[in-house]
């Protein structure tokens, strides 16, 4: 496990109130934090919008395994929230999807000036 893991209200609740960068795709919304500690992350999939502990399971190691992939050396706190229900799960296209808005994102930080060592601009 190359993650720290967000645990407790507080802390999801101090990057949804201040985020420094937001990213959408069909189903998914990301919310990232500058943060000192490394990279830490975070999901929330309710059931509401994916029935099966099986989808939502495979969502989270994807998740884990691409953010593995571009995020693991940034200092950077990330939220994966499911937005809306998930009525057909084809495993290629979700994943597809999820690879697609964290590479989007890889972009975007590095465009941003996010750099491993913690130093940054202030974004709007």
């Amino acid at each position: 496990m190359s993650y720290l893991p967000l645990k407790g209200n507080e802390s999801f609740s101090s990057i949804f109130k201040n985020p420094d960068l937001v990213s959408d795709s069909d189903h998914f919304r990301i919310y990232i934090s500058k943060n000192e500690i490394g990279f830490a992350l975070g999901m929330i999939l309710p059931k509401k919008n994916i029935k099966l502990a099986v989808h939502r399971n495979y969502i989270k190691r994807t998740v884990r395994s691409v953010s593995d992939e571009y995020l693991k050396n940034l200092k950077i706190s990330l939220v994966f929230l499911s937005k809306k229900k998930i009525k057909l799960f084809k495993k290629n296209v979700l994943r597809f999807e999820i690879d697609n808005i964290l590479s989007n994102v890889e972009s975007k930080i590095k465009w941003k000036n996010f750099s491993p060592s913690g130093e940054c601009a202030i974004f709007y």
